[in-house]
């Protein structure tokens, strides 16, 4: 292993917390409470060899029909901080969204990319977003590849079995089946390679922004509401509301509903910090007009903090520019949201971050998982840690 500088983890922020919330929101992922719950619980304890705390996190309950919840302790040089981490339930409407068959995803993506490319938002990305634009051109080139090969393979076995005397059907059957063979193993890779979660993700965010799905609506509606009455009836320092990936949009629209649900003095509680954020999927659609007035709500609201934290390298996320400035609203010049950098290649050793690399959906998680060397970006030290969170 080569070596490599250490960097001392700067501080998140200057005020203490003695009592958090954290209201967290998946991406567009069918895995619930209980994923994510296990997750945090295994990348927490790799991460506290560098932050210097312990915290212990709590079993799993259920709160509510859309919350689940778990406490996380933690001891910071004799300081005690108690969080509670509400995992915020829409895993059962991406299930409900999900398309399970392959061949009908594929056919509707093939129709939500031409409506990307009518309404303009793919050629803004090919001219703005390299990293966002080649990701969304991975999945039809896999499949486009996949394809050809498997013909070539299905026709270079025929010519074979010709060539050895075998003419007619069974030349024929041998070809197909060797065809048959490598799709069926180029598919099955392509789930490893996430290829068909991409897929899904862009068929799922095109239709919502050609119209607002009525369930997710609701759901956000409702998460606003149980907010308002969780803080309401809780003396917690801190309140964050984490997005990430698909989640940064839900995200997006429940905060635009708490800066009306919420008084000034409770709005200067809340954080939303969105990680990996693919906003610019949804708001470069001339069509998702709701999603542009949640935006422009946030935008001018300045009492709740916003900071977005992305990685460059993470070509599935939207790290180069401003979210509200992409989507037609002035958000730079307000200082709107805050953005950071997220550096995973100074988390990991050289040969660990090539292999990282190499998944897409791997390293789109990091933000969510520990560092195998100390780092400023610290995502348990940030949820559960002694200090509000600020940029560092």
């Amino acid at each position: 292993m080569s070596a490599v500088t250490q960097e001392k983890p700067s501080p998140v922020s200057t005020g203490k917390v003695k009592h958090r919330k954290v209201y967290y929101v998946s991406g567009f992922d069918p895995r619930g409470a209980a994923y994510y719950h296990r997750l945090y619980r295994e990348e927490s304890a790799k991460q506290a060899v560098h932050h210097g705390g312990t915290v212990t996190i709590g079993k799993r309950s259920r709160l509510g029909e859309h919350v689940s919840a778990w406490s996380l302790d933690g001891k910071w040089d004799g300081h005690a901080v108690s969080t509670q981490y509400q995992f915020l339930h829409w895993d059962d409407l991406v299930r409900r969204h999900w398309e399970p068959s392959l061949l009908r995803l594929v056919l509707s993506a093939l129709a939500t990319y031409g409506r990307y490319i009518g309404c303009g938002a793919f050629g803004r990305l090919s001219s703005t977003f390299r990293g966002p634009f080649y990701s969304a051109l991975y999945p039809l080139a896999y499949l486009a590849l996949l394809t050809l090969l498997a013909a070539g393979c299905a026709i270079g076995v025929k010519a074979l079995i010709g060539t050895a005397g075998a003419n007619g059907w069974p030349a024929w059957a041998g070809g197909i089946a060797a065809g048959a063979g490598m799709f069926g193993g180029g598919i099955a890779l392509a789930n490893r390679l996430a290829v068909f979660w991409l897929l899904q993700i862009y068929r799922f965010v095109q239709r919502w922004g050609e119209r607002e799905p009525e369930d997710i609506k609701a759901r956000i509606d409702a998460f606003a509401d149980w907010i308002r009455k969780d803080l309401e009836a809780s003396d917690c320092d801190e309140a964050l509301v984490v997005g990430h990936s698909v989640g940064s949009i839900v995200g997006v629209s429940l905060a635009a509903k708490l800066t009306d649900a919420l008084p000034p003095a409770q709005r200067r509680r809340v954080t939303l910090i969105t990680l990996g954020q693919c906003i610019p999927l949804l708001s470069l659609m001339p069509s998702a007009k709701p999603f542009h007035q949640d935006l422009k709500r946030l935008a001018e609201d300045r009492d709740m903090q916003w900071l977005d934290m992305n990685a460059r390298a993470d070509s599935l996320c939207f790290s180069q520019a401003n979210p509200l400035d992409i989507s037609g609203i002035k958000g730079a010049r307000v200082g709107r949201p805050t953005q950071q950098v997220v550096r995973p290649f100074r988390m990991f050793s050289k040969q660990d971050y090539a292999r990282m690399k190499r998944s897409k959906q791997r390293l789109h998680f990091q933000y969510l998982m520990a560092s195998a060397l100390p780092n400023e970006y610290d995502y348990f030290r940030m949820t559960a840690g002694p200090s509000r969170i600020q940029p560092y």
